[in-house]
């Protein structure tokens, strides 16, 4: 577990969960082998994080549940791993912080989670805004992985499949990537990545990536979309768990230099093979997937061949 007072505040949430009864101190106190003051402090502080627990003559009941809660005690054993705040400006900024302040991570859980439930100056490529719509999943992944500058970009590579991958599971909509860093639905955009990094010579010392997720509602742009339809009822906790637990997985793919990356990612993506209008000179190409280091890859029908390189070029649909 983290420390003793965020896990016992995980330990008790979770007895009132799963209780059907009024639990008293005393029970909750000799459950987990802890002071009832202890109980006490961490009802106290469930109760100032918004959870409502009425306290009764019998004991505690869990009269309201705030079931969307990305806190870091509702992580279990893994909220050392994860800050978060009911309001910055931007999670990047937080996670560029503690990319700086902290040493390297340790392998078992190789990377550290910042999230909140409002920014308010999020940021998006090339200077662009993001807008946080209400209920949205706004989190930064901070790592500290030392990898060669020109390998960078399969970080991005990798948040991306993940996270399509994790949406894929747990919602009823079909999902896909879009060059350089995108999620899309047939009807638009739902998540959109940014990534940071510093570097000393040819080596970053660390990259974050700063991802935004519509959940329920999108904003009012054109060719936006949410994850979610009106039957379905998935938390920001379950997306944030299954993202983590994809993107670790690939960890050791993205430190390679072979094409298993690019082709998870080119099976995902819904305009290869398709007609696409570079921006920077307006000539047409056929979309034709990434290489290993997240360059789109074109041709012409004059069998003339592009690279896209990301952060510099891009295409429109």
């Amino acid at each position: 577990m983290g420390n003793e007072k965020t896990s016992t505040k995980y330990k008790i949430l979770q007895s009132l969960r799963q209780a059907k009864k009024t639990l008293s101190g005393e029970s909750l106190a000799r459950e987990h082998e802890i002071s009832r003051t202890s109980v006490w402090k961490a009802v106290q502080a469930l109760q100032e994080a918004g959870y409502k627990i009425e306290s009764m003559g019998s004991g505690y009941v869990l009269s309201q549940d705030l079931k969307d809660s990305i806190f870091p005690f509702e992580f279990g054993s893994e909220e050392k791993y994860f800050t978060h705040f009911t309001s910055t400006e931007s999670t990047m900024l937080q996670a560029r912080k503690i990319a700086e302040q902290e040493e390297d991570f340790k392998s078992d859980f190789p990377f550290r989670i910042v999230t909140a439930d409002v920014q308010t100056k999020g940021r998006g490529q090339n200077g662009k805004s993001w807008k946080t719509t209400k209920g949205s999943l706004a989190f930064t992944l901070v790592t500290k992985e030392k990898l060669p500058v020109h390998l960078s970009n399969r970080f991005v590579v990798a948040a991306q499949i993940a996270l399509c991958t994790s949406l894929n599971k747990l919602s009823n909509k079909n999902f896909f990537l879009r060059w350089p860093n995108d999620i899309w639905t047939k009807d638009g955009k739902v998540a959109g990545i940014l990534n940071e990094l510093f570097a000393t010579g040819f080596m970053c010392s660390w990259q974050n990536l700063g991802i935004g997720v519509n959940i329920s509602s999108a904003p009012k742009l054109e060719k936006a979309d949410c994850i979610l339809d009106s039957t379905e009822n998935t938390s920001r906790k379950d997306l944030l768990l299954s993202f983590c637990k994809e993107f670790k997985n690939l960890l050791q793919e993205v430190k390679k230099q072979d094409s298993l990356l690019c082709q998870h990612w080119n099976s995902l993506c819904m305009d290869t093979g398709k007609k696409i209008q570079v921006k920077q000179g307006g000539s047409t190409y056929t979309f034709n997937g990434i290489n290993a280091y997240g360059m789109g890859l074109l041709s012409s029908d004059k069998q003339e061949e592009k690279f896209l390189i990301p952060g510099s070029d891009s295409y429109i649909k």
